[in-house]
């Protein structure tokens, strides 16, 4: 199915590895043009050349810590300013720290507050006047499945709701104007991220990391593994894709191999 994204232009935060990663490199084969944004340079243009290579005709970067709004504004215009506008912007960018209530201090609340929160807020806000006045444009917020299914030692996946309140009450806001705003909750994604903190469980069971990871993805999945970080990346395509989710918005796809068995 062709998803006609051939020369939309595309901000993705959080684009040097992971999901953000194979994103991009999903929607430069798509025909789209990319724009990159995250804190280590090298890393995005690395990212960026594979999208050429891919078939992006634009696949630019902005270096910035989201943490800090004035970056952001920054490398947000910077990346609109080459490509003339935008037409897709994927909030992909930061996580918050495993822990318990008593585990983490303030200043561990403020970095996921500013980060998670605020980042996708302010991303959000940048674009959307743009893509009112052309009365087109997808946002899709990266979300996790911590967000619906809570545990006691990912109290910060608090944040992860209130994105998901966040995604519906913007959606509704802007369908009039054309204007979709969708979630992906992935599940257990084979990211660097993930990766650390199987390798730090694997350490304690005394197993190779790839052994552990394997029977973990067997015992805690129902489909019997964990998602590749290219599998978010094809289904954030569909998302974005007009042509064939052009009827969705305000919710979330949930992509997590059966394991929060949502209705």
């Amino acid at each position: 199915m062709e998803l006609d994204l051939h020369g939309k232009r595309c901000i993705i935060t959080g684009g040097s590895d992971g999901i953000g990663a194979a994103t991009a490199r999903v929607l430069a084969e798509e025909g789209a043009s990319v724009g990159l944004i995250a804190r280590r340079r090298e890393l995005l243009e690395a990212v960026a050349a594979e999208c050429v290579a891919l078939g992006a005709p634009v696949a630019a970067v902005a270096v910035a810590d989201l943490r800090d709004a004035a970056a952001q504004a920054a490398a947000f215009d910077a990346l609109i300013g080459d490509f003339g506008g935008v037409d897709v912007l994927v909030n992909n960018a930061g996580d918050s720290k495993m822990g318990t209530i008593e585990a983490l201090d303030d200043a561990a609340w403020q970095e996921s507050f500013d980060l998670k929160l605020m980042g996708y807020v302010r991303g959000m806000r940048h674009v959307l006047p743009i893509m009112r006045a052309q009365r087109s444009g997808c946002i899709v917020n990266i979300l996790g499945t911590a967000g619906t299914h809570p545990s006691g030692g990912y109290v910060l996946s608090c944040f992860v709701t209130a994105l998901a309140q966040l995604t519906a009450s913007v959606a509704d806001d802007v369908a009039g104007d054309g204007v979709r705003v969708v979630g992906l909750g992935p599940g257990f994604t084979a990211t660097a991220r993930i990766r650390g903190v199987m390798s730090r469980l694997a350490e304690q069971a005394g197993k190779d990391v790839d052994e552990f990871a394997e029977e973990f993805g067997r015992s805690a999945v129902p489909i019997g593994r964990v998602a590749t970080a290219e599998e978010m990346g094809r289904l954030v395509a569909v998302l974005a894709s007009d042509a064939v989710s052009g009827f969705v918005t305000g919710t979330q796809l949930i992509a997590d191999g059966g394991s929060s068995r949502a209705i």
